[in-house]
């Protein structure tokens, strides 16, 4: 049960072990040094506790600024539940490197474990301000410390930028839904200025009324501009129905049929009649 239990921990603290920049590159390390750390965590991963701290010892003896190495013995420690050297490890490694945030991460957890929150928080917050924005364990940090809620400031700042990133989605949002609607407020003008052009007045005017319902929120330019072009083709239309009238009338003479003639030209008149009255 033992052996299971630590095998459960090891696995965790590989997640969080991940390499990083410490006081020593990667290529400087003695590669015996490396050797030794990669036995302690296989021995260590097997359960084998005192052979995995032998390998750690060695490593540490060959390169004393081995960061990741205090880390894995605070790892370690925490398996034997000796609490003071597991703090010691980490501590130490953040000694050498106050940018090793595995360690930050790792006292996070111990503490808060421990129910100690407020030494949690001051490692989840350290672990949140020191990483990158977005990345995995930066997330979790946040979640955990909104979860604490042991720094009102952090989390009241977190909530503000959280309403303000809000405030700036919808806002794009909003600009999106106005420039959509420009845009086919525009087409619309342009398709009833082209049946305009053609003499289909009676589409010009459907488009140009529909532009006239577009709120375009663009400050009315286009909602103007529609408006008169619609003024424009209500009147040609009914200018050019009261001309075909009239033209039909003036058949209807020719061939001597007086009584249909006299009605058109009385729609006619009905017509220019109307024209009269508006102007």
């Amino acid at each position: 049960m033992l052996k299971l239990k630590l095998m459960r921990v090891f696995l965790i603290c590989v997640l969080l072990v991940l390499p990083v920049f410490s006081s020593y590159g990667e290529n400087d390390l003695d590669e015996r040094a490396k050797s030794y750390r990669e036995e302690g965590y296989c021995l260590q991963s097997k359960g084998d506790l005192k052979g995995a701290f032998m390998f750690y010892q060695k490593a540490i003896q060959l390169e004393p600024l081995y960061v990741e190495v205090y880390n894995d013995l605070g790892v370690l420690y925490e398996g034997t539940g000796e609490d003071e050297k597991v703090v010691q490890m980490y501590s130490k490694a953040l000694e050498l490197d106050p940018q090793y945030l595995s360690a930050y991460t790792n006292l996070a957890f111990f503490y808060e474990k421990k129910g100690d929150i407020e030494q949690a928080s001051y490692y989840w917050q350290k672990r949140y301000e020191l990483g990158e924005e977005g990345e995995y364990w930066w997330q979790v940090a946040g979640q955990h410390l909104d979860q604490l809620n042991a720094y009102p400031p952090f989390v009241k700042a977190r909530q503000e930028k959280a309403a303000k990133q809000l405030g700036a989605d919808l806002s794009y949002k909003r600009e999106q839904a106005r420039l959509k609607i420009v845009e086919e407020a525009r087409l619309r003008f342009e398709t009833g200025s082209s049946l305009f052009l053609k003499g289909d007045y009676a589409a010009a005017i459907r488009e140009f009324q529909i532009v006239k319902f577009i709120d375009s929120s663009d400050g009315g330019e286009i909602k103007a501009k529609a408006e008169e072009f619609l003024k424009k083709a209500e009147d040609m239309r009914v200018k050019t129905l009261a001309i075909n009238y009239a033209t039909e009338a003036v058949n209807y003479i020719k061939s001597e049929d007086f009584l249909a003639a006299g009605e058109k030209l009385k729609d006619a008149f009905s017509v220019v009649s109307d024209i009269s009255h508006k102007e």
